[in-house]
């Protein structure tokens, strides 16, 4: 189980978005090497009908649901620096 961001991160001011892909049977991704704080998070299955989108936020840390398709899932989050 692995988060792998995108290349590059979209940076704003203070302000750094990060997307990236979640494998199936993750619940959470780490996201305290990129940002200090979460503003907001999404993740989507990137196939079919899999888990609902949505996230939870703990700390830097992103909770979801397990995608539940075998392509995984696209996470998005935008936070502070």
């Amino acid at each position: 189980m692995a988060f792998t961001s995108d290349n590059r991160p979209h940076v704003m001011g203070d302000l750094i978005a990060i997307t990236g892909i979640v494998e199936n049977g993750d619940t959470e991704a780490d996201l305290s090497a990129f940002m200090t704080e979460i503003l907001m998070a999404q993740m989507n299955p990137l196939e079919g009908a899999g888990a609902p989108g949505g996230a939870t936020i703990d700390g830097t840390t992103v909770k979801f649901v397990d995608p539940g398709v075998a392509s995984g899932g696209r996470l998005f989050a935008l936070g502070k620096r």
